[in-house]
């Protein structure tokens, strides 16, 4: 008995004995057969890594992000106002003939508008390795630059009630500077 395969131009025809089909078959049906436990041992081991490979589809196949709770765009923080420009900026280590006439005009003029201003003078210092040396460059910026700010200022037609002097550490620059400001 031989089943005869029909002819395609790929494969050659060769004849398949009925007995080997038969054979595959009941070989086939073995497998699945159950044991004496009951249970399908070796079906089951030969199908379990085909049905691991299958996916059940729902909405999740078409869009990835669906069931998920959803994310509000937040917009970054608009940029804060720019900086707003000192009345008077002197970098520290500048003769007192070269800043004095100039900020005894200004302050005339700020005097002259506003009775009343206040002139804030502050002086900024580089940051130090150590608390001693950062407490000295404080301390010889509001003598040597600060103090003879305000006195100019003073000197100027400003009562003293009207200036108000600050140091401070800025560890952003890199030298000294004296800012003078009016409120």
């Amino acid at each position: 008995m031989f089943f005869t395969q029909t002819r395609s131009p790929r494969l050659p025809g060769r004849p398949v004995p009925a007995t080997v089909l038969n054979n595959m078959a009941l070989s086939i049906r073995s497998l699945f057969a159950p044991s004496r436990t009951g249970t399908l041992v070796l079906g089951t081991l030969l199908l379990a890594p085909a049905l691991t490979g299958c996916k059940l589809i729902d909405q999740r196949t078409f869009d990835p992000n669906a069931g998920k709770p959803p994310k509000p765009y937040i917009p970054p923080t608009p940029p804060g106002p720019a900086p707003k420009a000192p009345f008077l900026q002197i970098e520290a280590g500048t003769p007192a003939s070269e800043y004095g006439p100039i900020v005894e005009k200004a302050a005339k003029a700020a005097l002259a508008r506003k009775p009343n201003v206040l002139f804030i003078v502050q002086g900024y210092a580089p940051m130090q390795p150590d608390p001693a040396a950062q407490a000295q460059t404080l301390s010889d910026l509001t003598k040597q630059q600060i103090a003879p700010i305000a006195d100019r200022i003073a000197a100027a037609g400003a009562q003293p009630i009207q200036i108000e002097i600050h140091a401070t550490t800025d560890p952003s620059i890199q030298h000294a500077r004296v800012r003078v400001d009016v409120r």
